[in-house]
């Protein structure tokens, strides 16, 4: 189990959508490029051929998506190309994180994310706000929440919380299908993590504050909590479950569509899923059942928010022993969410070798890395080909 997970500290450029008809090369000019089909791929454009995953995970009534940053297709067509085509769902990696969209107090920059949602609307496509509210500190080096926010008193500090969520979810309602409101707030033991947020309530109140503001903002959308290392039973994901339980169980009235109705503060609970594919370092997947069920049982929706299955590596190659294993892995993940009626899908945290979070930080992962179903020339690994059979598994 992946010991957390995180995307860096990088600015929204140029809003371009970059995704480029399904030939085997992109000709169309770098300014629109677009994939309107959403059909079974040409045969070898990006190493892409028959049945999308998409269309394999809407058959059994699931999405899968991926996270999405708009300034990797504006310079790789073959991104915006299997993105837009192989997934039914896109996600913000970085674009509504606070660095990203509100890099000074009541200062915002929306274009990365924009430039994601224009993406998900134009290919028909599911859109996921990701990590509203985080703060890593084990990555202090992100400065995922900036300095000048950071510095704020604790009460304007957690005003500014509330209001952000509130912008966000304004912005976006209508949009936005699901909404990552607050990510990581505990560390391995189930303790609250002493972040910036905790910091203005020294307690849990700041999530609850967090979450009211995003129903009253947008009360359409799935909002969830977030968290890794939470797939099976252990204090972490105890203490999680208090949590969400509590937040389930508090409601706030809001207007929807013209009648008051009473909704709790939560929808779901998101399990980052950030796996080990080497030999013996898989969970248990009876465990995994288990606590997903628990949650289930409260009524919350389920969805592995982050999957990928980093394994061990030697000069960037990893053994067939070890895809064969990651191959299982994905696998596994994908038929846990099948049989989870409560489970609405999954999103991988990145789909090609080439773009991975798992090989960008070599020092915090070792040894291991090819992390993502798609190589780094976007030619599909076993892996990719676990999950495409769960997905026909009747």
């Amino acid at each position: 189990m992946a010991t957390r997970s995180a995307a860096p500290n990088r600015w929204a450029l140029l809003i371009v959508a970059a995704t480029c008809m399904l030939v085997a090369a992109c000709t169309d000019p770098p300014t629109g490029p677009r994939v309107e089909s959403t059909g079974p791929a040409e045969h070898g454009a990006c190493g892409m051929s028959g049945p999308t995953l998409a269309e394999l995970a809407e058959r059994r009534g699931k999405t899968i998506g991926t996270a999405y940053r708009s300034t990797f297709a504006e310079t790789d067509p073959c991104y915006g190309i299997v993105a837009a085509t192989e997934f039914n769902s896109l996600t913000t990696e970085i674009g509504t994180m606070m660095n990203t969209i509100e890099p000074a107090p009541g200062v915002f920059d929306f274009r990365e994310a924009d430039a994601v949602a224009d993406v998900a609307a134009r290919q028909h496509r599911d859109f996921q706000i990701h990590a509203l509210i985080w703060d890593p500190l084990d990555q202090p080096q992100w400065a995922i929440v900036p300095p000048a926010i950071r510095a704020l008193p604790p009460p304007q500090r957690h005003q500014l919380m509330t209001d952000t969520v509130t912008a966000i979810l304004h912005r976006y309602a209508g949009r936005a299908s699901t909404v990552t409101v607050v990510n990581e707030a505990f560390d391995q033991m189930g303790h609250l993590q002493p972040t910036a947020w905790w910091q203005t309530t020294r307690s849990d109140q700041y999530i609850f504050d967090a979450f009211r503001a995003a129903r009253l903002a947008d009360p359409h959308a799935q909002l969830f909590y977030n968290d890794h290392s939470a797939e099976t039973h252990s204090d972490k994901s105890n203490a999680i479950y208090d949590m969400v339980k509590r937040l389930h169980d508090t409601t706030v009235d809001v207007d929807v569509d013209g009648t008051t109705e009473s909704l709790p503060l939560i929808d779901g609970i998101g399990f980052q899923a950030h796996m080990l594919g080497g030999e013996g370092q898989q969970p248990s997947v009876p465990d995994m059942a288990a606590n997903l069920q628990r949650f289930a049982d409260l009524g919350l929706k389920i969805r592995f928010t982050e999957l990928d299955v980093r394994i061990p590596v030697v000069n960037g190659t990893a053994t067939a022993a070890d895809l064969d294993r990651q191959r299982d892995v994905f696998r596994t993940m994908t038929t846990l969410c099948l049989d989870q009626p409560q489970c609405t899908g999954i999103t991988l945290w990145g789909f090609t070798d080439k773009r991975s979070w798992i090989t960008d930080y070599p020092d915090t992962f070792s040894g291991y890395g090819a992390a993502t179903p798609l190589t780094t020339n976007y030619q599909r690994k076993p892996a990719r080909d676990g999950i495409a059979e769960a997905l026909q598994e009747n």
